[in-house]
This record gives structure tokens, sequence and C-alpha cells, in this order.
């Protein structure tokens, strides 16, 4: 009875969500160890987290879910968006229309 009040506890006490470090494949460590961990994103969208990314890990009825990382300062603008790899490719849509693929930048359709 004593154990299982203690585990229920625990339960109650355990955070919503925990921001962990990406620590190898589908793991992470924080409040807890994460194994085996299901990478949740917009669909059509796969990624693999570095170690040491720090990431959203939350509770479902499903188990425990990486649902992103942490995003770092790119020095983006409101409104825009960059995908990124480790490896240095980057693709940039800024809000004046262009789209900047590794540092070449394509004009908006209809100018230039």
């Amino acid at each position: 009875m004593w154990i299982s009040q203690q585990m229920i506890a625990a339960q109650r006490n355990r955070p919503s969500a925990d921001a962990a470090r990406i620590t190898g494949p589908g793991s992470a460590q924080g409040a807890g160890q994460y194994r085996s961990l299901p990478f949740a994103g917009p669909w059509g969208i796969a990624y693999q987290p570095p170690n040491a990314a720090q990431a959203v890990i939350v509770s479902t009825s499903a188990g425990d879910t990486c649902i992103g990382t942490l995003a770092q300062n790119r020095g983006i603008q409101p409104g825009e968006l960059m995908l990124f790899s480790s490896g240095g490719a980057e693709i940039y849509l800024k809000n004046n229309g262009e789209v900047e693929i590794n540092g070449r930048v394509f004009q908006p359709k209809g100018t230039a």
C-alpha cells in the first residue's frame, strides 16, 4: 500500500513537460531518463536532434514524446522561417519574399 501511494504521489508531482538534453538517437536525460522517444513534428518534416540539444518532452497516453527542441537564436524576424541542419545547410524564408538557400538569394516571383 505504501509503495503504491508513493508511486501515485510521484506521478502527481511530475511536471507536465520536461526540458531534457538529447543524449543519443531517441534518448534524453532530464528529470528522468528517456529512451526510445518518438519525435513529434508537423507532418512531412522528419528530424533527429543532435546530442546536447535541449528537447521538450511531454507525457501522452502513448508514452513520453519529444515535441521539439528549444530554438537557437538565429537572428530571424517575427514571421520568418529557417530550416537548418547541424551540417550547415539552411533554407531561410524571409518576410520580404526572398528565399535564401545556403547563402544564395532567390527573389520573389514577379520581381527581377
